[in-house]
């Protein structure tokens, strides 16, 4: 799989339209690693189309991003020491 194969306009997760390009490979052309913008969910070009394509990406860890709000942080953030 190369970066012509990978559709990076779209979030695999939250199918968000807010990606951009986290990085790239030291070696010209080896892959492009994205993150998505709205849930941080990131991925490289090379992973398969389970982990990068929105079509294929299991329905079982797909989220809501109007949900990410709710979402607690885990592990929760302690108190802040006196």
């Amino acid at each position: 799989m190369n970066d012509t194969d990978v559709n990076t306009s779209i979030c695999p997760r939250c199918d968000a339209e807010n990606v951009r390009v986290l990085t790239t490979s030291p070696v010209p052309g080896g892959w492009t690693m994205y993150v998505c913008v709205t849930c941080v969910y990131s991925w490289r070009s090379t992973e398969p189309a389970s982990a990068t394509d929105p079509l294929t990406y299991p329905a079982e860890f797909k989220i809501n991003p109007a949900e990410i709000p709710a979402i607690p942080a885990i592990p929760a953030v302690p108190p802040r020491r006196r």
